[in-house]
Order: structure tokens, then C-alpha cells, then sequence
């Protein structure tokens, strides 16, 4: 017996060479049996593409009118992300009414081949359908949509009933926001406008009772009134004083201008508490809290007011959006029918099963030759044992 000298890894090379021929035969019929095979057996597929970009009607509507305003809090008239927009079209998509409506729209039941007798069959067919759709926002901020089918008619018609089924959606959602927008506004308008009758009415009654017209007009006038008032009191006693040294207490003049001082100021005590009744001198024993009293209620009529402008615009904005019924979708590119498939790559398909073939044939006949001639003592011995096992069940 020959001595086993081990195993070579040019082994592997002489022993394909050997044998180029065959291998290269079967290669070859390999990869015409594979390309055949999946000629026949798998379904063509085209894709179709549609682009569009995520609107931004809402510069134009409520929130256009919001970010125009200053002051506001938070993020209030901020428009959201693209990201969700984006997110908002991949719900409106995948949803199961969505995709329903393509499937009765385009027959899939039949194009899928799919037994409607089963229980599970719109299952079966969403979840199909579900595969062949593709969304994905690009680098550019674009969102494309991509539909596959075994019809390239059938993939471009598909991509564009989703646009024109999402724009409906699209619509009804701004529509069903802008009514609700301009009932809940509505509402608030009506309450404000009563809110503000009644502010008005409570000022002018308290106008009214306290004789306070316009506190920066008035109170000015009547706080001079009574510094002159006062200072023509203080006028009158220094010049009585002034008398006293000149005549006697008991002179006439020092007499009748007493008697006037005193009704000055009881004249100007009665003023200061009650004010006058039909004139425009109020009483400054109450001015302050009449001032106060005034402000709270005029501060009320501002605030409402303020209110009240702030929210016809956005009321009769929200009358306009509820009618918009025009397309919100800024579409790039519809989809049209592709001109090459996209699914199966034949040629390499066809390439990698002749090359699994012809590898599995090499690993077999490389076995089997070392089974059969190899010197390895552990293979003979295994050889021997199998050829014995085998003869036993021969027997």
C-alpha cells in the first residue's frame, strides 16, 4: 500500500482541471436551465415613481395668519416638520381602507391569483400589496412613492390613483380641521362679542354713577382744579394774616375775609367729599378708588376687544379654508409606465445557480474521489466498514 502523504489544497486545483470540460459543460447548462427557470417560474416585475414635496398650504391659511402674528406663546403658529407631513402621507397610504381601494380598483384578488373563497384572503392581499408599495423621503426633502406590479401599465396607474386617493384624503383632513376650526371659533366669537357688551355696558353705568368719562383726560383737569382750589385757599389766609398786622382783628376787612376763608373751605370740604352734582368736578376723597374702579372695567372693554380682533380674522379665515377643495399635493412627477423591469435580474440570478451548481458538482465528485481512492488509513477503514455494512443488508 501506498504511504498517505496528506491532503494538498493544489489537490482541489488539479482536480478541477482534470476535469474543465465537464465542469464547463455544466456550467453552461446551468446557467440556461437557471435563466429558463426563472423566465418561467417568476413573474416579471415593473416599478413606477411618483414624486411629490410636503405642503405648506398652511403659510396661506390659519397658520399663515398665525405666525404673522407677534407675541404669541409657545410655538403657536409654527407650521410642523416635514417629517411629519411625510409621516401624516405614509399613514394615509398603508391604511387599510387605503389599500383596499386599490385592490377593488385594480382586480388584485385575480392579479394575485388569490382564492376569495378563503377566509383570510384581504388579508393575503394586503399584506401583498403592503410589500409592493414604497415610500421614502430623499435627501432633498421630496417624498417619493413607489408602486411594483407585473404590469408596467398597472404600476404607473396604481403610483397615481395613491396620489390622487391622498390628495382626497389630504383635502377631507384640512376640510374636516377647517370646520372644526371655524365652529369651535365660531363659538368664541359670539361669547367674546357678548363678553364685550357686557364690559361696555358695565363701564358706561359706572361712567355713569361716578361722572369718571376718561380717567387720562379727566383725572389730570380735576387734580390741577383742586391744587388751584387749594392754593387760592392758601393765597386768601396769607393775606388775612397779612391784614391782621396791618389792622385790628376786629376791622372789617380782617372780618369779611375770615368770613370768606371759612366758606372756602367748607365750600372746598364739600367738594372734596361729594364733588360736584352736575358738573365735571368729581370728588377726590373717592377719585382714587373710582380711578381704580375705572381701569379694571376699561382694561376689560381692551381685552375684549384685543380678543375680539384677534379672532374674526381667524374665524372668517377658517369660513374660507372649510371651501378650499383644491389639490394640496405638489406633485413633481407622476408616475408613468417603466420601460425596463425591475425584478427578477435574470442574468445574475441565472449566474449565481450555475455557479451554486457547479460548485455543489465539484464538492461532490471531489468526495467521492477521495472516498474511492484516497490512502488516508482512517478513509479505508471507513470505506471498509460502509462496504461491509452495506453487504450485511444486501443479505
Amino acid at each position: 500500500m501506498a504511504e498517505y502523504r496528506g491532503f494538498d489544497i493544489f489537490d482541489i486545483l488539479v482536480f478541477v482541471l482534470q476535469r474543465k470540460k465537464v465542469l464547463t459543460i455544466i456550467f453552461l447548462s446551468s446557467l440556461v436551465i437557471s435563466y429558463v427557470g426563472i423566465y418561467f417560474l417568476i413573474e416579471e416585475q415593473y416599478e413606477a415613481t411618483a414624486t411629490i414635496i410636503p405642503s405648506d398650504d398652511d403659510a396661506s391659511g390659519l397658520g399663515g395668519m398665525l405666525k404673522g402674528l407677534k407675541g404669541l406663546p409657545i410655538n403657536l403658529g409654527k407650521s410642523g416638520s416635514s417629517s411629519s407631513e411625510v409621516n401624516r402621507y405614509n399613514t394615509i397610504i398603508f391604511s387599510r381602507t387605503t389599500l383596499e381601494e386599490i385592490i377593488n380598483k385594480f382586480n388584485l384578488y385575480k392579479v394575485y391569483d388569490i382564492d376569495t373563497t378563503d377566509k383570510e384572503y384581504k388579508e393575503i392581499a394586503l399584506k401583498r400589496l403592503r410589500k409592493e408599495i414604497i415610500t421614502a423621503e430623499t435627501k432633498e426633502d421630496a417624498y417619493e412613492i413607489t408602486a411594483r406590479s407585473s404590469s408596467a401599465q398597472r404600476a404607473a396607474d396604481i403610483v397615481n390613483f395613491i396620489i390622487e386617493t391622498l390628495n382626497s384624503r389630504m383635502i377631507q383632513l384640512k376640510v374636516s380641521k377647517s370646520r372644526e376650526n371655524r365652529l369651535f371659533l365660531e363659538k368664541r366669537v359670539a361669547e367674546i362679542t357678548r363678553e364685550l357688551h357686557n364690559s361696555e355696558d358695565s363701564l358706561r353705568k359706572f361712567q355713569e354713577a361716578s361722572g369718571l368719562l376718561d380717567i387720562k383726560s379727566q383725572l389730570p383737569e380735576v387734580v390741577s382744579i383742586y391744587s388751584s382750589l387749594e392754593g387760592d385757599l392758601i393765597s386768601k389766609k396769607l393775606k388775612r394774616s397779612v391784614l391782621e398786622n396791618i389792622y385790628d382783628k376786629q376791622s372789617s376787612e380782617v372780618k369779611n375775609l375770615t368770613i370768606e376763608i371759612d366758606e372756602y373751605e367748607k365750600k372746598l370740604k364739600d367738594l372734596k367729599s361729594g364733588g360736584e352734582r352736575d358738573g365735571m368736578l368729581l370728588a377726590m376723597k373717592s377719585l382714587p378708588q373710582n380711578a381704580l374702579e375705572y381701569l379694571r372695567r376699561f382694561r376689560q372693554v381692551e381685552i375684549n376687544s384685543s380678543i375680539l380682533e384677534f379672532a374674526i380674522p381667524l374665524y372668517e379665515q377658517a369660513k374660507l379654508d372649510e371651501k378650499k377643495d383644491y389639490p394640496v399635493l405638489q406633485v413633481i412627477d407622476y408616475g408613468v409606465p417603466p420601460v425596463k423591469k425591475s425584478w427578477p435580474p435574470r442574468i445574475l440570478f441565472g449566474f449565481l445557480g450555475a455557479i451554486f451548481v457547479t460548485i455543489g458538482y465539484i464538492f461532490y465528485l471531489f468526495v467521492q474521489t477521495i472516498t474511492v481512492e484516497s490512502l488516508n488509513p482512517k478513509v479505508i477503514k471507513l470505506r471498509q466498514e460502509f462496504t461491509a455494512l452495506l453487504g450485511i443488508r444486501r443479505k
